[in-house]
Order: C-alpha cells, then sequence, then structure tokens
C-alpha cells in the first residue's frame, strides 16, 4: 500500500499526521473488558473457563535489542531481481528488519488457506508466492521479519461481507474521500479474520505482526454520518480490544503484537478521533510504530516548528519526545510501555512541497532525532520501497547510538496537561485492581 495516495486528502484535516507475556500484560480498564466480554459467545466462554490456559511464551525475548528497517512492499518482495537488490542494501548498512505486506487493502498477498482470504483479495494477483520461503530468505540474511497486516481499510472485504460494513445513515456503504469503503473496528467477525491471517503469518515465521490501518476512519464534515452496526462503547475501546485479543492469540505463537499509529497520537491526550489513544494502545502491545513523516505535519502541530516538512530533526524529536515521555510514566505507574520504533520518511513529499527533495541529510536528521530521545529503532517507509536516495545515511553496523535524554521543559508541560485532560485517567484505569476494572 502507498501511503502517499491518502495524504493528499489527509493533508487538508488537521487531524491527520500526521507486554512481554499475556500474563503481564496490563489488566483492561471496565470499558474495554465489558466491549470484550460483548462479543464472546457462551458457548466459546464455556469452553474457554473449561480448558486450563497454557502459560504464553515471551516473544519480546526473540526480538533484536536494535531494530533499523524497510518497508518493502508485497510486490518488491516477489520480484526477485527487487528483492535481491533490497537484500544487498541490507547486508551492506546497519538494516536488519523489513516490514512486509502479507495483507493491504487489496486483501491478502500470498496463497493463504483462510477460505474468506480467496472472496476477499485479488487472487489472480499475488505477488509473494512462496510465504514461508520468503521468511527462511530474510532468516538468512539476519533480517528481523515483520508482518504487516492491514486491517480495517478494506475494501475488497467490505464488498464480500457488506453486513460487515460502515454505513451511512441511509444503510448504504460508506465511503471516504478516496471513494474507499471500511469494515468496521467494532466487528468481531472482522478481527477474527484478520487474527487468523496474521496466524497463519506467524506459523509461517514472522516473528512481529505489525497491525496496520488498525483505526476508525477519520470522520470529515463533508462526509456522511459513520454507522457502526455493532457499535459498543468507545472507539478507543474498540482498537484496544482488538489489539488484546490478537495478542492474546499471537504471542503463544511466538510473535510480538504490534500496531502503526498516527503520529499525533502522541501529541494530544485523546484518541484524535480514530481510536487511538497512546495510553491505552501503549500498555496492550509490543510495539507501537508511530508514523512521524514530517511531511505529515502542520505547522499548528508542534510548538516551535514551523516548517515540519523541512525541519525533520525538530518535528521528530518533538512527536516522538512527547511519546517517550508518556511511555515513561506508564512505566512509573507499575506498567510495560510498548517499545517506540518510530516511521521516518523516505520520500518526497510532492503533493505539498515537491521542491524540498528527501535525500541521505533528512534521512540522518530523523535518525539523529530518534537516537537524541535514548532510542534505538526506527523503519523507513516508502511507497514502493526505493531506498537508493537514502542510502548515504545509513551506518555499516547496526551498533548501539541512542544517547541520554533529558526532557525539554517545553515537552513536559505539554505531556503535563494532556495528563489535566485525562491522560493520567486512564493510566489510573489500566493498573485498577480486577474487581474494579469490571465494576464488581
Amino acid at each position: 500500500m502507498s501511503r502517499i495516495a491518502p495524504v493528499r486528502a489527509a493533508c487538508i484535516a488537521a487531524l491527520v499526521l500526521a507486554s512481554a507475556c499475556a500474563d503481564l500484560s496490563p489488566r483492561p480498564s471496565s470499558a474495554v473488558a465489558a466491549f470484550g466480554a460483548k462479543f464472546v459467545t457462551a458457548e466459546a466462554g464455556a469452553r474457554a473457563a473449561a480448558e486450563p490456559r497454557p502459560q504464553a511464551p515471551s516473544p519480546r525475548s526473540t526480538v533484536p535489542r536494535i531494530v533499523r528497517g524497510i518497508y518493502v512492499s508485497s510486490y518488491a518482495a516477489g520480484n526477485p531481481v527487487t528483492r535481491n537488490k533490497l537484500l544487498a542494501l541490507t547486508d551492506s548498512t546497519e538494516l536488519n528488519a523489513w516490514v512486509v505486506d502479507v495483507k493491504d487493502e487489496d486483501g491478502v498477498r500470498f496463497h493463504s488457506t483462510v477460505p474468506l482470504a480467496r472472496e476477499a483479495s485479488h487472487w489472480g494477483s499475488i505477488p509473494v508466492r512462496d510465504l514461508r520461503g520468503l521468511v527462511d530468505t530474510m532468516k538468512a540474511h539476519g533480517i528481523h521479519p515483520i508482518a504487516r497486516v492491514v486491517v480495517f481499510k478494506d475494501p475488497r472485504l467490505s464488498r464480500v461481507r457488506p453486513d460487515w460494513s460502515i454505513k451511512t445513515p441511509g444503510a448504504e456503504l460508506w465511503r471516504d474521500h478516496q471513494k474507499i469503503t471500511w469494515v468496521s473496528p467494532w466487528d468481531r467477525r472482522v478481527w477474527d479474520y484478520n487474527i487468523a491471517v496474521a496466524e497463519e503469518a506467524a506459523r509461517a515465521g514472522f516473528r512481529e505482526i505489525q497491525f496496520d490501518y488498525v483505526r476508525f476512519p477519520e470522520a470529515y464534515r463533508s462526509l456522511p454520518t459513520q454507522v457502526h452496526p455493532q457499535a459498543a462503547g468507545e472507539r478507543g475501546d474498540a482498537i484496544a480490544a482488538f489489539l488484546s485479543e490478537a495478542a492474546r492469540r499471537l504471542r503463544p505463537l511466538g510473535a510480538t503484537v504490534t500496531a502503526d499509529v498516527f503520529g499525533l497520537s502522541m501529541n494530544e491526550s485523546r484518541d484524535v478521533g480514530i481510536g487511538q489513544q497512546w495510553e491505552q494502545l501503549s500498555s496492550r502491545v509490543d510495539g507501537l510504530l508511530p508514523m512521524v513523516y514530517p511531511s505529515h505535519y502542520f505547522p499548528t502541530h508542534l510548538e516551535g516548528v514551523s516548517r515540519p516538512n523541512r525541519m525533520p530533526y525538530e518535528t521528530v524529536f518533538r512527536s516522538v519526545g512527547m511519546g517517550v515521555i508518556r511511555n515513561q510514566r506508564l512505566a512509573a505507574a507499575g506498567l510495560e510501555p510498548a517499545r517506540i520504533v518510530p516511521w521516518l520518511q523516505a520520500f518526497t513529499a510532492t503533493w505539498n512541497d515537491r521542491s524540498f527533495k528527501y535525500g541521505p541529510r533528512q534521512a540522518a536528521d530523523q535518525i539523529r532525532a530518534v537516537h537524541d530521545l535514548g532510542l534505538e529503532d526506527w523503519i523507513f517507509w516508502h511507497p514502493t520501497s526505493k531506498y537508493d536516495a537514502m542510502a548515504g545515511a545509513f551506518a555499516r553496523e547496526a551498533v548501539p547510538q541512542a544517547r541520554r535524554f533529558t526532557p525539554p521543559a517545553s515537552l513536559v508541560r505539554t505531556v503535563d496537561r494532556f495528563d489535566r485532560e485525562g491522560a493520567a485517567a486512564i493510566r489510573r484505569s489500566l493498573t485498577a485492581p480486577p474487581s474494579a476494572a469490571l465494576g464488581q
């Protein structure tokens, strides 16, 4: 999937920009617990109560100490020439991770055995012919294999299962600014389908399942109201509950569970209208990947960053810095926050700043910002997986580069404000005893 195309519409809206084992996960808040329980059938509940739960493994222990990667589209992964070129780049630099599409907006991108995948995918165009063989190749080159699964932006699934989809008040399929239909994050059947595909990827050897478009579509005023037939609770509860269920099912297979989120999820106290509230998500998954592409920010989003696309260091430092501070506060509250792995920009923003080219200097500035925040990890995104223009920014070896981070007073003040606006209350709810969380 190209994230470039959605950006044209996204840049119009002010909102867009931008634990180890299951037994160590924080207890769900009352809303999330109630939402998850709502969709468990009596039969499934009885079966779960009767069967002993095996001790979940610790998949976080298998993740490299340093993760520095690139996005590899299914077409790039499936094309031997392109794949070998990217392997050569990875072998000769600090790169050690690939994020590979196993399911995007066009459906599953390999020969899945999940029955619904054949209906809800472009079966005549499957770029990855041998998923396990691809994983074996990555592992042979020392590459951490990450499977990207696009979840709720799924027009093919919406087409074959319209009753699982977001509707308009007139009962028609709701469409976003690109005329794309979405399935509903409140529909448990959508969850099961996507987790089944993710389980298949985990069994093929992927050690991380990265969920993308794990959110609601933006509710622009120019678009019809979104109608979700199975709506229950807040949007943030639905996303948190889906990821909790995915973690419950995928961690025993040895895979970590991570999620792509808007960069603004770190820079707002609430869920920015799409169901991505930082504390809720960071406390439930193994990793969060905020998309902090400088081209996606407005001059009003970050204090002191007047031209975000032309200030890559400042944009990444200030945006991700808020996430780092919020994670520190989660840890101080006794929770295990998600590992932060920022998505960085490897493309030129042709839609709004064509004359400002992104190359090795801009890539290096973003990398330096990440390391100055005390983080080691980053992944670059280019929609067609072309990284020649960035290659000069990559070091030869993946060695520790994180520096001691002392949060600037301005960032601390901003996060203090988020706490007053509700982030602190959410943090407290995540540490509530089970009886309090369930309202008993």
